[in-house]
């Protein structure tokens, strides 16, 4: 509960506030019971109409009062929960892009999906039925027990009890409740997985056939929350009907005892009825309590789940280092020094001992077998995880004594998969840099092959994409991420197979434009077609994490097996 209550005291004026017109509320709803005693016998009894219409006057001011009182604390508790899932969103957002990639998939995006919605709406419902019901309860029963001592302590003894038999039965209740509060979330993340897999897949799902399989396999989801849920709810519906057996009970025998009183002369009859009215409040307040608390074991779950994430230290982190300590100039050479590097959990590293240069004005490819651990060169370069031996220097300075927003700064990716973002292709490709001109972009967009396509579009660099950028072809999208990368003009460029999706004759212009255009960055290229890198400056081929060739094409055609047999493989693919 530790970040609830850091919450609360940051806001402490509009907690403050908000506790403060719930006991106005609790003071007025008190009233009430009392000017209904001093009216009966004092007024319909006595049968003083003065009386009558003096304390009605006055039960219609508390009430109008503490009815407007209660409507503003209902609007700043309102007010405070919102800002409170404002924050623990904001903080969420802020831990996932702290989170190294091996962390981020050990969460998985479908329960980050559930712990940013259900689990903080969950948790802002609890907080803000907690300050309107459960706050002003204690104090609302212990004023009113006393209230009725001073009236009779008999009532107050038949009010403890019944009282006493509802909170040992809210308590064994929540007792029961905790474990399976705690397991209905971890399969709701089950099932937003399982339905987040059947919508992204819904095309391979459709040509293998297999709605049949995904239906029954949804199913098992489902059941298996429905079944929680439902036994968690049968727990719950045990105590409506209890409360109300209670309270009948209890009004039977306030009425009872009273009457008795009333008849030996030890009770007033308007005393009776007060007692009744905070009898009934008392109850009232703690059923209300009661349901409020019925509900902490999942807003317990709940908050655990953030706790649990918003505690993880990430696995990368910036250094601690003095202001004074020199930055790399830009356009400096990257040097990978003897790196190995091996997933978490991995028997064996996916890189080993590899060691090349990355210069200024050059282009250096990347190739090999899959698997080989060509494209976590570009996650290492990115600092998306850091390497367990050796260094990865930027102008002689390892990269993990910068932050990693100095190192993400100098550099521009085109990753694998060509994401875009819903919103217009300007607002894509200004991305990297936000104050781009439009003629940046058209020239960015040259280079990358993609003007033509996007000057056909209605709307040109505002025209629409959508989330994901399904509304463009996997061509498109390449060029248009290409073009993204651009527009950062970085002192590194990294391709990371993202030419894999343009035919040959694109392919060929597109690197004919990067050689003739783009000649400051270093650029480093991850391929899978060896005609993509025939005029790189040295190629780097990999087998099994291992360095085994580097050179020109020609120097490894000749001197290199496993580049030759990538090579002649291709050939006689493209002769076939």
């Amino acid at each position: 509960m530790n970040y609830l209550k850091q919450f609360l005291i940051r806001h402490k004026g509009k907690t403050a506030l908000a506790v403060l017109l719930l006991l106005g509320q609790v003071v007025g709803t008190l009233l009430i019971p009392a000017l209904v005693a001093d009216i009966v016998d004092h007024g319909i009894l006595q049968g003083d109409m003065d009386a009558v219409l003096r304390i009605g006057v006055w039960m219609l001011a508390v009430t109008i009062l503490s009815t407007g009182i209660a409507a503003w604390g209902s609007w700043i508790t309102s007010d405070l929960a919102s800002l409170f899932g404002f924050e623990m969103r904001s903080m969420l957002l802020q831990k996932s892009q702290q989170l190294s990639l091996q962390q981020f998939d050990s969460v998985g995006i479908s329960s980050m999906i559930t712990r940013t919605t259900s689990d903080i709406i969950n948790l802002q419902r609890t907080m803000g039925m907690m300050l309107q019901m459960v706050v002003p309860a204690p104090i609302l029963v212990v004023v009113s027990i006393v209230m009725t001592i001073m009236v009779s302590p008999v009532m107050a003894v038949i009010q403890l009890a019944f009282m006493t038999v509802l909170l040992a039965l809210t308590a064994v209740i929540l007792k029961k409740s905790n474990a399976l509060s705690r397991s209905i979330q971890a399969r709701l993340d089950r099932i937003n997985q399982v339905v987040r897999e059947t919508v992204t897949g819904v095309r391979v799902i459709r040509a293998f056939g297999n709605e049949s399989y995904e239906e029954e396999r949804s199913g098992i989801a489902y059941e298996d929350y429905a079944d929680n849920m439902i036994r968690l709810n049968r727990l719950f519906a045990v105590i409506t009907p209890v409360v109300w057996l209670l309270m009948g009970a209890l009004m039977a025998v306030i009425l009872g005892v009273g009457g008795a009183l009333s008849l030996g002369g030890g009770m007033a009859v308007g005393q009776i009825t007060a007692v009744a009215e905070y009898s009934t409040l008392t109850m009232a307040y703690l059923i209300m309590a009661a349901s409020v608390l019925t509900t902490l074991p999942k807003a317990r779950a709940c908050l655990e789940r953030l706790r649990e994430l918003l505690n993880t230290e990430p696995a990368v982190s910036d250094p601690i280092r003095s202001p004074m300590t020199a930055l790399p100039a830009p356009s400096d050479t990257v040097e990978f020094d003897h790196v190995t590097f091996a997933y978490e959990g991995a028997e064996e590293p996916v890189i080993r001992d590899l060691s090349f240069t990355l210069r200024p004005g050059q282009t250096t490819a990347v190739i090999g077998s899959t698997g080989s651990g060509k494209s976590t060169l570009a996650d290492l370069l990115l600092r998306l995880h850091d390497i367990q031996s050796g260094r990865i220097l930027l102008g002689g300075v390892d990269v993990r004594e910068l932050s990693q927003q100095e190192l993400r700064d100098r550099i521009a990716c085109v990753p694998q998969k060509a994401f875009l973002f819903g919103g217009t292709i300007a607002e894509n490709l200004r991305m990297g840099r936000a104050d781009t001109t439009g003629g940046e972009l058209w020239e960015a967009l040259r280079i990358a092959q993609a003007k033509d396509f996007v000057k056909r579009l209605p709307k040109g660099l505002e025209a629409p994409v959508a989330q994901g950028g399904t509304n463009f072809s996997g061509g498109q999208r390449q060029r248009l991420a290409i073009a993204r990368a651009l527009v950062k003009r970085a002192d590194i460029l990294i391709f990371d197979d993202s030419f894999s999706a343009l035919d040959v004759r694109t392919d060929a212009a597109l690197r004919k434009a990067l050689l003739q255009s783009v000649m400051a960055p270093a650029k480093l290229i991850i391929a899978q077609r060896v005609s993509t890198i025939l005029d790189a400056d040295q190629i780097l081929v990999l087998d099994k994490g291992r360095l085994v060739g580097k050179g020109t094409h020609q120097e490894l055609f000749e001197h290199c097996p496993v580049y030759r047999e990538i090579a002649e493989s291709q050939m006689q693919k493209k002769e076939a």
